[in-house]
């Protein structure tokens, strides 16, 4: 009898206080219990007999039910977490979260590599330098040059940096963003010289030659891809010498077929130059594979002076007609 009144006067109490909160007999008698149990440690309460006229059960049930109802428990904040938020509301607010994570990061427009940070791999930025060449984003472009040149240290992607700063570079140059390619070239220069690569060097000087800035050129050429003056040391030296005659090679068939007889012109005597050592480092024409066809059909184009140069920096290779 005791506890039906419980239940009713609990019912009453807990709607009038919280309409909109949801409770269950399940959870009452749980509360019962709960009571029944913690009344062996507490004053025994007189029982009706003893007690004034003025006691009843309901009362007794209302207070010990609000003795577990916190009271300064805000209607208002549970009627706006039981509110259902909508799709787009429920984006924006995991935007806002994502971006509270990544403060600091350098943000990109990529799906697939959103940010840069300094937990970011190689292959991170990697696929991000290739996604923006390809689709000629030039503001994720200038993004992530922000980030290798002030975003990390040296010792970022575990000392490949500098061949991150040459990818940029060739990246940068394509999308016409020589600045940035500058000062990425000059980095990779001052920091890591002891760690550059040749194949790296060669994309970059067919960066600045595909840009038409031929002074860039040729200044990498002599800094990056010099060869030694002793036949001896050739051997060495062999895969620098592969890049320096691939990057010469491409110059001087860009420039004949451009009509530019005078840039093919230089890069066809500095191939004649290289030849003894190509030869002395025991690189074949299977090595080297250069663009003969090519220079020998521009040279024709820009008269018979030029294509006798052209033919005789062939001879100078041992490809005779």
């Amino acid at each position: 009898s005791n506890l039906r009144v419980f239940f009713s006067s609990a019912d009453t109490y807990l709607l009038k206080k919280h309409p909109t909160m949801l409770y269950t007999k399940t959870s009452l008698v749980a509360l019962a219990l709960l009571c029944s149990h913690a009344s062996a440690f507490a004053p025994q309460v007189p029982t009706p007999s003893t007690t004034s006229a003025s006691f009843s059960p309901t009362a007794l049930g209302v207070s010990m039910v609000s003795t577990f109802i916190d009271p300064t428990y805000d209607d208002s904040r549970d009627n706006s977490r039981s509110k259902k938020l909508s799709r787009p509301e429920r984006k924006k607010m995991e935007r806002s979260r994502k971006r509270s994570r990544k403060a600091g990061a350098y943000r990109l427009n990529s799906n697939h590599v959103s940010y840069l940070d300094k937990t970011s791999t190689l292959d991170n930025v990697m696929t991000a330098i290739k996604r923006a060449q390809n689709l000629h984003d030039a503001n994720d472009i200038r993004v992530i040059g922000r980030f290798l040149l002030e975003g990390v240290d040296d010792s970022f992607a575990y000392g490949y940096k500098g061949s991150l700063l040459a990818r940029l570079a060739v990246a940068a140059l394509r999308l016409d963003e020589y600045e940035l390619a500058q000062d990425a070239i000059n980095m990779r220069e001052a920091r890591f010289a002891s760690s550059m690569m040749p194949f790296e060097s060669a994309a970059i000087i067919r960066g600045w030659n595909r840009a038409d800035k031929m002074n860039e050129a040729f200044s990498r050429l002599e800094k990056e891809l010099s060869v030694p003056s002793n036949l001896s040391d050739a051997a060495a030296s062999k895969d620098i010498i592969l890049h320096r005659a691939h990057s010469l090679g491409t110059i001087a068939s860009r420039h004949f077929y451009e009509h530019d007889p005078t840039v093919a012109l230089k890069a066809c005597n500095m191939l004649s130059e290289l030849a003894p050592l190509v030869r002395a480092s025991g690189l074949t024409q299977e090595d080297l594979k250069l663009p003969w066809s090519h220079i020998l059909d521009g040279s024709v184009e820009c008269g018979p002076a030029f294509e006798s140069i052209a033919r005789d920096t062939m001879k100078a290779f041992g490809m005779e007609e």
